[in-house]
């Protein structure tokens, strides 16, 4: 992607910040703050529970649960799916009554929440299969990730998912995809360093013992990229984006946004032992970032292509070791090859087609004039 030293020496074609949403009454700061902090409970508990067995282990801890306990954790993950189908359906609802959709409309959407919530619910199931599990995982975590998305249309808060439409646009996205590319990779940069830098050391400190693919379960590129849909989507959708832009939208204190961000963040890279606090610059480079631009696509464009390239390069560790440059020198040439074509065609847009009609997005809910709506744009 584009590096982080040549988006700063170009301003003029950098990307401008968004201008800050306009201040609002305690009352709807302290209701988006509980469905904030909600959201976050619902998103992250079965993962930091599945998580502790994991981290568990480091400390000398048995790495497998009694049945009493898996039986337990199911149920759990089954009311969390159920709250979740029951949330989703409720604003889908609200928001789509007769006055406001066509009654084809509103039975679409309104049949697409219960499904999806239903399938949420399904699966969390225990599946014999892994795959099946993993593919069920990731079903109830797009399913959060559409919560997440109708909670921001309930408070008039845009996440801005709309596909860019002219070259301009797109080469905006490109250069804020090159700087979230970035900071992925200096967070989990730093991760790896403390890693190795404790192995080496000998130090007692307890560190994942394993890869990190084996850590995680995956022992393929098919199982990768599914496991990739779920990771983006509940940490770029629902951990950085949601979060960011609904408390930014009510003007919470920027130390709030960055631990609600960085604490789960930080707890879900846990498996890593101690080296997880590297992960702190991963959440917070990102949240500073979404605070700035606003984009949801280029952040989970970013954070999919880095964890599938480094996780690509985990899987094919067993092929000669001339094939990484190898590799590197193809990423580089096709990352420089899109930039100077997408520099091309915005330089050589016409001024018309450069009008801002790209500030909103369509089909996501804009500032209303009511004295409750809040709004990122």
């Amino acid at each position: 992607m584009i590096s982080l030293r040549a988006a700063l020496s170009a301003p003029v074609e950098r990307p401008e910040p968004q201008p800050q949403p306009p201040e609002l009454t305690d009352a709807p700061s302290r209701t988006v703050l509980r469905h904030v902090i909600a959201l976050l409970l619902l998103a992250c508990g079965p993962p930091l529970v599945a998580e502790a067995l994991t981290t568990g282990s480091l400390f000398g801890l048995p790495s497998t649960w009694p049945a009493r306990v898996g039986y337990m954790f199911f149920w759990a993950q089954f009311t969390v799916a159920a709250v979740v189908f029951w949330w989703l359906c409720r604003l889908v609802i609200a928001r789509t009554p007769l006055s406001r959709v066509t009654p084809r409309q509103r039975l679409i959407q309104r049949g697409a929440a219960v499904l999806g919530g239903a399938a949420a619910m399904l699966g969390t199931a225990p599946f014999p299969s892994k795959l099946a599990g993993l593919v069920g995982q990731t079903v109830f975590t797009c399913v959060l990730a559409w919560l997440a998305l109708e909670l921001c249309r309930t408070h008039a808060v845009s996440l801005r998912t709309a596909l860019p439409r002219t070259a301009v646009e797109r080469l905006r996205d490109w250069k804020i995809t090159g700087l979230v590319f970035n900071a992925c990779i200096a967070g989990g940069f730093l991760s790896f360093l403390l890693l190795h830098l404790i192995r080496w050391t000998g130090t007692a400190v307890p560190v994942m013992k394993s890869g990190q693919m084996s850590a995680l379960g995956v022992d393929n590129l098919g199982t990768l990229s599914i496991g990739l849909v779920s990771t983006v989507a509940l940490e770029d959708v629902v951990i950085v984006a949601a979060t960011t832009a609904l408390l930014t939208a009510v003007r919470r204190p920027a130390w709030q946004i960055y631990t609600l961000v960085c604490v789960p963040e930080v707890l879900l890279h846990a498996y890593l032992g101690l080296p997880a606090i590297g992960m702190l610059l991963f959440a917070a480079g990102r949240v500073w970032l979404y605070r700035q631009y606003g984009r949801l696509l280029p952040f989970m464009a970013a954070h999919f292509t880095v964890d599938f390239i480094g996780g690509g390069l985990m899987l094919l560790q067993g092929l000669p070791f001339y094939y990484k440059p190898v590799r590197g020198l193809l990423f580089g040439a096709a990352d420089f090859w899109i930039g100077r074509r997408l520099t091309k065609a915005a330089s050589s847009a016409s001024p018309k087609s450069q009008s801002p009609s790209a500030g909103s997005d369509s089909g996501t809910p804009q500032p209303t004039d009511q004295s409750d709506s809040v709004s990122i744009q």
